[in-house]
C-alpha cells in the first residue's frame, strides 16, 4: 500500500505523536509498504529513511500552529497528488492540519483513517460544533484512538459511530531490561544509610501533565522517613520547570528530586533500567507511552486511575492506580517502606505487556487501512 501519515506535528519536534508516527512509519516500511509523512513542522526531507513532505507557510508565533490558507492549500495538493491508497491522519489536542485533512478526505471520498492521540475531555461543545459543521459522525473516515479513555471523550464528535482502539506501539525487545540490572532488595534499601528506592518519571513539564502534583505527592510520601530513603528523577522539560524548582527548594528536597531535563531515548532507557518504580501523576493521559516504555523495561508503574494507561496495566499486579493525589502519595510511600510489595509488583512487571509490540500491532493498522479502502469502493 502507498500510505500517507498526515499530522500537524513530526520530528524534529519531540512528543508522543511525533515518535509514534516515526515508529509506525518504520514498522509499515519494514512490511513492504510505501510510506510518506505530510506534516506542518519544518525540518529535513527525510527522517531515518522516512520521506517527509513539510508544508510551507507561516505558523502562529510561539505555538507553531498552521493558521494561513497557504498551508491548507499545500496540504490539499499533497493529498490529492500523491496517489495514496489510504491517508492516516494523526490528531492531537490542537490540530488544524489534521482536521482539514479529515474534512478534505470526507468531501472527496478518499480512503482515510483518523487516529486521536489525546483525551478531549471538556471539549464537548467544540466537538459538537465540529460535527455539526463537517459531519464527522456520518463521514467515511474511519475513527480510531489509542485507548478506551480517549474513545469515551470522543463521543460528542462521532456520536454512536464505532471507534477502533489502536494502542501505541513499542519495540519490546529494545526496552527490555538486561539481566545485569535485574531488581534486588539489598538489606536496608530505603532505610537510613542504605541505598534509596529509585523512582523515575518521564513527562513534559506542562500543567496538563501535573508534574507539580507529582513532586508534592513525593514530598508527602517521604515525610518522616529517614533522609535518603527515596529519590525521584524527572526526565523532561517545559514551562513548568521554574515552578517545580521552587516547590523542590521549599520542601527541602534538592537532594531527593532531580530534574534531569530532556533526554534522548537511549538515555531514558538507561535510566529506566537503573530505577525501581515508574510514577506519573497526569490524569488526562490518553495512553501513557512513557508508562508503557517503563513496563517494557520491567518497572512497576504508579499512576492515576483516570489514565489511558489502565488499558495495559493491572492494578495490584504490575501497577498501582490511584484515584487521587492522596492515594498516589500513599502508593509512593508503600513502595519505599514495603519492599516485599515493591518486589512482587516488579516480578509481575517482568512479563511484557501483550498486544503492544509492533510485530503484533502493524497487522491491525493494515486491517484498518483495508477497511477504509473498502468503505470507499
Amino acid at each position: 500500500m502507498k500510505i500517507a501519515l498526515v499530522s500537524d506535528w513530526f520530528v524534529p519536534r519531540v512528543g508522543g505523536i511525533e515518535m509514534q508516527m516515526r515508529d509506525l512509519a518504520l514498522a509499515l516500511m519494514a512490511r513492504g509498504h510505501d510510506v510518506r509523512v505530510i506534516c506542518g513542522v519544518p525540518g529535513e526531507p527525510e527522517v531515518d529513511g522516512i520521506p517527509v513532505e513539510r508544508l510551507p507557510g507561516p505558523r502562529l508565533p510561539g505555538f507553531g500552529i498552521a493558521v494561513t490558507p497557504g498551508v491548507f492549500r499545500a496540504l490539499r495538493q499533497a493529498m490529492a497528488g500523491g496517489g495514496y491508497d489510504v491517508i492516516h491522519i494523526q490528531v492531537g489536542n490542537v490540530a488544524p492540519i489534521a482536521h482539514h485533512a479529515m474534512q478534505y478526505c470526507t468531501r472527496h471520498r478518499l480512503p482515510a483513517v483518523a487516529s486521536f492521540h489525546s483525551v478531549l475531555k471538556y471539549y464537548d461543545v467544540p466537538l459538537w460544533f465540529l460535527d455539526a459543521m463537517h459531519g464527522y459522525s456520518t463521514s467515511t473516515v474511519r475513527f480510531t484512538t489509542v485507548s478506551t479513555v480517549a474513545a469515551e471523550a470522543m463521543r460528542p464528535l462521532v456520536k454512536a459511530r464505532d471507534i477502533g482502539i489502536l494502542p501505541n506501539g513499542i519495540d519490546l525487545d529494545w526496552w527490555k531490561r538486561p539481566e545485569v540490572f535485574a531488581p534486588t532488595s539489598p538489606p536496608g534499601r530505603g532505610e537510613e544509610g542504605g541505598p534509596p528506592v529509585e523512582f523515575i518519571s518521564v513527562t513534559r513539564l506542562q500543567k496538563r501533565k501535573r508534574a507539580r502534583w507529582l513532586v508534592k505527592a513525593f514530598a508527602e510520601a517521604v515525610s518522616g522517613l529517614p533522609p535518603g530513603s527515596a529519590r525521584l528523577t524527572i526526565v523532561g522539560d517545559g514551562d513548568e520547570r521554574g515552578a517545580l524548582e521552587r516547590i523542590i527548594r521549599g520542601a527541602g528536597l534538592e537532594q531527593s528530586v532531580i530534574l534531569a531535563g530532556r533526554q534522548p531515548r537511549e538515555a531514558i532507557r538507561a535510566l529506566l533500567h537503573r530505577s525501581d518504580v515508574f510514577v506519573l501523576a497526569s490524569k488526562l493521559e490518553s495512553f501513557g507511552i512513557a508508562a508503557l516504555e517503563a513496563r517494557a523495561a520491567g518497572l512497576p508503574v504508579l499512576t492515576m486511575a483516570q489514565s489511558g494507561a489502565r488499558d495495559f496495566l493491572n492494578h495490584g499486579v504490575d501497577a498501582l492506580l490511584a484515584e487521587d493525589d492522596t492515594a498516589l502519595a500513599a502508593d509512593i510511600r508503600a513502595m519505599i517502606i514495603d519492599p516485599a510489595k515493591r518486589l512482587a509488583l516488579t516480578a509481575a512487571a517482568a512479563a511484557p505487556p501483550p498486544g503492544v509490540d509492533w510485530v503484533e500491532l502493524a497487522p491491525r493498522y493494515e486491517a484498518e487501512y483495508r477497511a477504509a479502502m473498502a468503505a470507499i469502493s
